[in-house]
């Protein structure tokens, strides 16, 4: 008797752990999970431990033993993942409407005015800025190409750089980290190496921030690893392929290259693909942002060699560097992401209008509405793009053992009309009005256009304050200037 009652106790401690350990559920959702093995679509429910992870998704009704800290009711609304923005810049979010005319290298001209004369600190509240702007959009989960303290750089041609580079003082990389942290956003954060001094110095740079991130944030669970961000495109020497190649074989990281992407100067750039082949970089580690420039061979020894893209239709849209061949690239076997770019060329940090430029500009490109489907964009803009980052254990889908990373979204408010196919009334027929809360590790981060993460009211007024600051020096030294008769140097990077 007192063996079996011993056993009853343990069982009542099981079951009142088992239902403590459940922090959300989901219920009445109309779930577009986007995983494998599982429906398309399913009115069902979702349950998040403790952790921020799935403990459950199923269609139908919950158990009902299912006790949780906090109860959604969807009725019906879409519960979708997090959109993942595999190639962003989110630093230059307070710097929209700048270079509007231009095709790259003027608009990055236009943007370095800008980014120029800030310190780390000004840079700090930019990507926060960026990174609320993101979680807002429903972007869960970013790349972050980080700003780097270097000032000049850029290649006139092969063997030269004007002006050469110089760094910036202070904690620029560390400050870009602590303010995707203080967001709330998870990330990966992706690093340059600026052409600074020796191979070595630059090394025991990108080491010295590899290390910071990964003992100061390493169990955080919004951090997810460091990845290096590629300056082939605009250096001189196949040197920085090699310095590259070699990075990523030491500290096992990802390299995300933006390449072939402007249509100027395309042979030069076209040229310095084979720098890359013949480094060893190209691999399952390696991703080509952009990657608009390309021939057939090119694109064949990409694929052979395990690389893959990432693609930015808003963003190659606003800045008319062309149409990524998005069929072609699947074809050879090319594995694509999807990003927002950086947000003074997106503007709007949209990921359903991205979802509807990339659609149309294949299907414009094919004459054929069968090149790109709404489910392979909607997959390349979720789980195909945590695939190519190698983070999909972790984001891209609901299932259980991933992060509770998801979205509510009505397609009643506004209403978008009956359901006929629900993933073509979510991608083509809803957007940021039906977008009305975006949970990051089962947490309420969003409420409608209300950020809950942050005090937005206090980054607004920095920013303003440090663009503001900003400007009133670049006035000042444009002023100065033309008092001496000297005019701005033409961008080296000019159409030709």
């Amino acid at each position: 008797m007192k063996s079996h009652l011993l056993r009853l106790a343990w069982f009542v401690l099981l079951c009142l752990a088992g239902r403590a350990s459940e922090s959300l559920l989901v219920k009445n959702g109309l779930f577009l999970p986007l995983a494998k093995g599982l429906p398309e679509t399913f009115i069902g429910y979702m349950t998040v431990g403790a952790d921020g992870r799935i403990t459950a998704l199923a269609a139908g009704e919950p158990p009902a033993g299912i006790v949780a800290e906090k109860t959604i009711d969807a009725e019906g609304r879409f519960v979708a993942p997090g959109f993942i923005s595999a190639h962003s810049h989110l630093a230059f979010s307070p710097l929209r409407g700048l270079g509007n005319t231009e095709t790259l290298y003027g608009w990055i001209a236009a943007s370095q005015k800008f980014l120029k004369p800030t310190t780390a600190d000004d840079i700090y509240w930019f990507t926060l800025h960026g990174s609320l702007d993101f979680i807002r959009c429903g972007i869960t989960t970013a790349y972050d190409f980080t700003t780097s303290p270097s000032i000049g750089g850029f290649a006139a041609g092969v063997g030269e750089i004007v002006p050469p580079p110089v760094l910036k003082p202070g904690p620029f990389e560390e400050a870009q980290i602590r303010a995707k942290i203080d967001a709330g956003l998870r990330f990966i954060d992706s690093i340059g190496m600026p052409r600074v001094g020796t191979d070595e110095e630059m090394i025991a740079r990108f080491e010295k921030i590899v290390t910071y991130a990964k003992t100061t944030y390493g169990a955080n669970p919004l951090f997810l690893k460091m990845a290096l961000s590629g300056g082939l495109q605009r250096a001189p020497t196949k040197a920085t392929a090699y310095l590259e190649a070699r990075v990523m074989k030491t500290f096992g990281v990802l390299n995300q290259s933006h390449f072939l992407e402007s249509p100027d100067r395309v042979p030069e750039q076209q040229a310095k693909f084979y720098w890359y082949e013949e480094s060893g970089a190209l691999g399952p580690n390696f991703i080509f942002g952009h990657f608009i420039q390309t021939t057939p061979d090119i694109i064949m020894r990409a694929a052979r060699a395990g690389a893959s893209m990432s693609w930015q239709p808003a963003s190659n849209s606003r800045l008319a560097s062309g149409v990524a061949d998005i069929p072609l690239y699947k074809a050879f076997g090319m594995k694509i992401a999807v990003g927002l770019d950086n947000q003074n060329c997106t503007d709007n940090s949209d990921p359903f209008s991205n979802l509807r430029t990339g659609l149309a500009l294949i299907r414009t490109k094919y004459k054929d509405a069968k090149a790109l489907s709404v489910r392979e964009m909607l997959y390349l803009h979720t789980l195909g793009s945590a695939e190519v980052l190698q983070i999909a254990d972790q984001v891209g889908s609901l299932e259980p053992g991933k992060f509770a990373d998801f979205l509510i979204v009505d397609p009643r408010d506004p209403d978008t009309g009956p359901l006929h196919d629900p993933v073509a009334t979510y991608v083509l027929a809803c957007g940021l009005r039906n977008l009305k809360q975006v949970y990051i590790g089962g947490k309420l981060a969003a409420d409608g256009s209300k950020i809950l993460t942050a005090d937005e009211p206090r980054v607004i007024a920095e920013v303003y304050a440090r663009v503001a600051r900003i400007q009133a020096q670049i006035d000042a030294e444009a002023k100065a200037a033309a008092a001496l008769g000297i005019g701005p140097p033409p961008h080296p990077f000019a159409r030709r």
